[in-house]
C-alpha cells in the first residue's frame, strides 16, 4: 500500500482537544469513542464521537497506556503508583492486576497489549515521571488472567509501545532508546518465541496500533506516525505533529486518533483498524 491509500492527499488532522499536561494512551471502546491519559495530572479524559472531550477520572496517578479489554473494562498503566489497573467505565472504580514481581515492585508501567484471554502483555520503563529510582532492569512482563507475573522479553534499552495483532500470533515491542521495533512469534499466553529486530526506525518509539491490512502505526514524536507495512516496509507517515501515541477509533474504526503532548487529535483514514477486544466476535 502507499500513503494515498491510506490518508487522502490533502487530509490534516483536527485538533479535538488542547491544554493537558502530557496526552497519552488512547484507546477506543465498542462504539469507537476515545479515552486518553493526561499523566501529569494524573488524569484520564474521554471523548465521544462528535462531542467536547470530558473528563473521566482526575485520580489516576501517572496514568499513561491503555486498552480495553474483553470485559469493556479500560485497563491502565498507572506508571508513578508501580502498578497496572483496571476501570469499570460506569463505577469508575479500579482494581489492581499487577503490582509486583518477586516481591519488587515496577519501575513506572507504561504501555500494554490484551490477549484473548484477557490476559495481557505491558512494558516497564523508567522516565522518572516522579523523580523515582530505577528498581531493576527495564524490561517487558506477562500478567495471565489469574494474575501471575513473568519476565517475557530483557531485549529492550528502554522498552515503551507493546501490541498483539489480533490473531494473537504476533508481538511488536518498541523500543524508545534503540529507536527500534522487535517482533515476537506468540505461541500461547506470555510464551514469546523468534525475536528479531523488526524494524529499525531512526526515531524513539512510543505507542503503536495496526489497521485491517496488517499495517503497523508507530508514534514516533517529532517524527509523527510513520507506517509500516506488515512486512516491515516503510508505507509513509504522518507528519506535522508530535505524537506520543495513537488508535483507531470513531463509529466506523476509520479515524486515526493521536495523543500530541497538550493535544489529542483525529485524522480520517481510508482503512479501517483494528477494534477492541470487546467489539470483537
Amino acid at each position: 500500500m502507499t500513503i494515498d491509500q491510506i490518508v487522502a492527499p490533502g487530509t490534516q488532522p483536527e485538533i479535538l482537544g488542547a491544554g493537558y499536561g502530557f496526552s497519552e494512551g488512547p484507546a477506543a471502546d465498542a462504539q469507537g469513542n476515545v479515552y486518553f491519559s493526561d499523566g501529569r495530572n494524573d488524569s484520564i479524559h474521554f471523548y465521544e464521537v462528535g462531542k467536547p472531550v470530558r473528563p473521566f477520572v482526575t485520580d489516576s496517578l501517572d496514568a499513561n497506556g491503555m486498552m480495553f479489554n474483553s470485559k469493556g473494562e479500560l485497563v491502565v498503566c498507572e506508571g508513578a503508583a508501580y502498578h497496572v489497573v483496571a476501570f469499570d467505565v460506569n463505577t469508575k472504580q479500579k482494581r489492581v492486576l499487577a503490582s509486583q514481581i518477586d516481591g519488587t515492585h515496577f519501575n513506572e508501567p507504561n504501555d500494554l497489549s490484551i490477549d484473548r484471554h484477557d490476559g495481557f502483555y505491558f512494558t516497564d520503563p523508567n522516565y522518572r515521571h516522579r523523580g523515582q529510582e530505577t528498581v531493576m532492569k527495564e524490561d517487558t512482563y506477562y500478567v495471565s488472567v489469574e494474575g501471575k507475573v513473568t519476565r517475557v522479553s530483557t531485549v529492550c534499552q528502554k522498552p515503551n509501545g507493546v501490541l498483539l495483532t489480533p490473531d494473537n500470533r504476533a508481538l511488536y515491542l518498541a523500543d524508545n532508546k534503540g529507536k527500534v521495533v522487535y517482533r515476537y512469534d506468540v505461541l500461547g499466553p506470555g510464551q514469546l518465541a523468534g525475536e528479531r529486530l523488526w524494524i529499525d526506525l531512526g526515531a524513539g518509539p512510543d505507542g503503536m496500533t495496526l489497521d485491517e491490512h496488517g499495517n503497523l502505526y508507530v508514534s514516533c514524536g517529532v517524527k509523527g506516525i510513520l507506517i509500516y507495512s506488515a512486512q516491515g516496509k516503510p508505507v509513509g507517515a504522518i507528519e506535522g505533529y508530535y505524537a506520543s501515541n495513537c488508535v483507531f477509533g470513531g463509529k466506523d474504526f476509520r479515524t486515526l486518533f493521536f495523543t500530541s503532548k497538550d493535544k489529542f487529535l483525529g485524522i480520517l483514514t481510508k482503512v479501517r483498524g483494528i477494534k477492541p477486544l470487546c467489539a470483537r466476535p
